[in-house]
């Protein structure tokens, strides 16, 4: 939660970031973010998280999918820099022999490793599968923290979205498509993003 605040601060600055979160039930996190620790918050739950992404949505209107996409981004490059050791960063450094397809599955597999960490550290458990689709990985979450409660036409995920890019481009120094097609807020049982095998070809 700290680095998503820290990275909403940053796209949309600390006086548009505390209208977003009492305007979101989120009144006690203005100028009052989580501590930097290497677990979960006690006390913080999925609807938290939901109320952020939510508030997020509807502060940015139609610029809501790029900016949010913005703050996934930068709250990766914020949590492999202050949590890399939970999310196996060294590990995923020395994969870079290996196909890139496969690096992509274990950049997959240590994120979720992690959060599944950050929540077993408090107590609760988090559902994630990967599973190989053909030419992309699907990154499956049934307890999608982004969309917990909430009801939407079409998937909120951007965060996470972002998320997911930048830390595979960290991880193989390669842009990575990547698609939600599956969302809780959408009645979905589990909010789907599926992430190409295959690094996005430079355009000139």
């Amino acid at each position: 939660m700290r680095w998503a605040l820290m990275a909403a601060e940053e796209v949309v600055g600390k006086n548009g970031l505390a209208v977003v979160l009492r305007q979101a039930g989120l009144a006690q996190f203005v100028g009052n973010y989580p501590p930097e620790q290497l677990k979960v918050t006690t006390g913080l739950t999925l609807t938290h998280y939901a109320a952020l992404n939510a508030g997020l949505l509807n502060f940015f209107g139609r610029a809501a999918r790029s900016m949010s996409l913005r703050i996934g981004r930068q709250s990766a490059r914020y949590a492999i820099d202050h949590q890399g050791a939970l999310f196996g960063t060294a590990a995923l450094l020395a994969s870079k022999v290996l196909p890139v397809s496969t690096q992509i599955k274990m950049g997959l597999s240590a994120m979720q490793a992690g959060f599944r960490r950050l929540s077993q550290a408090v107590g609760q458990d988090r559902h994630l599968e990967l599973e190989d689709r053909g030419e992309a990985w699907a990154y499956i979450d049934y307890d999608d923290p982004t969309s917990a409660g909430k009801t939407s036409d079409e998937p909120i995920g951007w965060i996470q979205n972002g998320a997911i890019q930048e830390a595979l481009r960290w991880q193989i120094g390669k842009d990575v498509e990547v698609e939600q097609v599956a969302c809780r807020s959408m009645g979905a049982p589990a909010s789907i993003w599926l992430v190409s095998k295959t690094p996005k070809v430079p355009t000139a």
